[in-house]
Parts: C-alpha cells; sequence; structure tokens
C-alpha cells in the first residue's frame, strides 16, 4: 500500500498535517485536496485538536497546483472548468480554514507558491524557516492570484507590494516575507518543524473559546465577504482561463522556455 499524500500527526493538542507528495514538491492534486478538506473537517469536530499546523514534506511547503494534473483537468473529454474546479477544492480548503475557531499555522520550508502560498495566507499564523522562498507565480501562466491569494496578499502586504509580487511573481525570502508582514516569525530552516510546534503549543495553553471568538471577531471584522469574494475570483480566473495565455503559459513552463503571450 502506497503511503497517504497527508500526514497526521497529533501529539499534546496540535495536530500536524503535512503534504505528502515530496517528489512533485507537495504540488496540489485533487486527492491531497480532498485528504487535506477531509482532515481540516475532522480537526474542527474533535475537541483534543487545539491547533492545526500545515507543512509539507521534503524540500518545499507546496509548489501550488500540480500543472500536469491540471492539464488532464482541461483537456479530458468533459473538462471541467477552472471556476468550478476552484469552488470544488481550493476555495472549500481556505473557508474550511478560516471559519475553524482555532488556530491555523502554517510551517514553511523551502518553496511556497502559487495556490500553494494562498493556502499558507489564509492561514491565521506563518512560520518560515530562513530557506523558505515565497511566490505566486500565477502571472507566469497567464492566471490571477486565486484560492484567496488576491484578498490575502494585499490585505498583508499592502495594495502596492501585493500588486507588484502579483503582477511580477518575484520570489522573495523568508526575511523579506517577514519585513512586509507575510509571515509572523523567521526560525533556522533545521529548527522548523520543532520551533513551529513550541509556537503552536503556546495557542494550546489559551482559553479555547477566547481563542474561538477572537478570530470569528476578526474574520467579521476584516474578512466578512470572504465567502463571497471567493466566487468572484473564481469567476475571474475563469475569465483569464479562457484565452490563450493559459495553455501558452503552462506549456512555457513544461518545456522551460520564455512564453509568449498573446493577450486578447
Amino acid at each position: 500500500m502506497s503511503e497517504s499524500v497527508l500526514l497526521r500527526d497529533h501529539r499534546a493538542g496540535v495536530l500536524t498535517l503535512t503534504f505528502n507528495r515530496p517528489d512533485k514538491l507537495n504540488a496540489f492534486n485533487d486527492e491531497l485536496t480532498q485528504e487535506l478538506l477531509s482532515a481540516l473537517g475532522d480537526a474542527e469536530r474533535d475537541p483534543a485538536v487545539r491547533v492545526v499546523v500545515l507543512r509539507g514534506a521534503g524540500r518545499g511547503f507546496s509548489a501550488g497546483q500540480d500543472l500536469e494534473a491540471f492539464v488532464r483537468l482541461k483537456t479530458s473529454p468533459t473538462p471541467i472548468s477552472v471556476a468550478e474546479h476552484l469552488r470544488k477544492s481550493y476555495n472549500r480548503v481556505v473557508i474550511s480554514i478560516r471559519s475553524m475557531e482555532k488556530p491555523v499555522i502554517a510551517s514553511l520550508g523551502g518553496i511556497a507558491a502559487g495556490v500553494g502560498l494562498s493556502i499558507a495566507l489564509c492561514c491565521d499564523l506563518r512560520v518560515a524557516g530562513d530557506d523558505a522562498v515565497l511566490t505566486l507565480g500565477f502571472s507566469k501562466i497567464g492566471l490571477i492570484p486565486d484560492g484567496g491569494g488576491s484578498l490575502m496578499l494585499p490585505l498583508l502586504a499592502g495594495l502596492g507590494r501585493g500588486l507588484e509580487l502579483a503582477w511580477t511573481s518575484d520570489r522573495i525570502d523568508a526575511r523579506e516575507a517577514h519585513r512586509i508582514g507575510l509571515v509572523n516569525k523567521v526560525v533556522a530552516a533545521a529548527d522548523l518543524e520543532s520551533d513551529t510546534h513550541a509556537f503552536a503549543r503556546r495557542f494550546v495553553e489559551v482559553s479555547p473559546i477566547a481563542i474561538g471568538l477572537t478570530k470569528r471577531a476578526f474574520n467579521r471584522a476584516i474578512l466578512p465577504g470572504f465567502a463571497g469574494w471567493l466566487e468572484e475570483e473564481a469567476d475571474l480566473q475563469e475569465e483569464a482561463a479562457a484565452g490563450p495565455d493559459l495553455m501558452e503559459g503552462v506549456r512555457a513552463f513544461m518545456e522551460k522556455r520564455k512564453p509568449a503571450f498573446a493577450g486578447r
């Protein structure tokens, strides 16, 4: 039997969920997405789970959408629309993260890209190893940030810096991510797992009622239209994906060449 694409480890009130596709830099396919949704639902219902940590196995947190799986999805005899794909997958994941009245912490080691970065930004807190590299990457394949990234990036980094990072898909290191507010802490890469767990344990010791109601208050104050925005974001992504630039960008990425975008 092959090892699960999502590993669960529950210790002292902290549930660690590890994306386990290291050969693909933990890129998301349908199996990993559905396993994560199931695990988040279980965590929300389990009173013994006080904090959830998301991390990646191997050399990265997540490289984002598995593009090979995405191409199969787009070119199948009955292709699913990009908007429908988002509504069935990543939108459900980030709504689950935001609505769970428990701390959800992203532990970022190595690459965090695309929707992998968007999911991290939708978490409550982020701890980065000093080897972490963050990039959106959507613009390189003719798309917009999705999975809540178009909202959370400017919320955390500001409008100007957010637009710059979204348009350029520049890579930034952990120190720069901390400077602009995308991560809460930077730790030595070798200590990332233990330091993240120690950080998470701080919130196990806080009243779960206070934790939950504070998160609810912040959501209502700052993100009251989060679910509605995800619907609009999916529609905008569908519009972007309808043009020729998406498949040109994907082909260029796979062929390791510069894309030749045509625009409208």
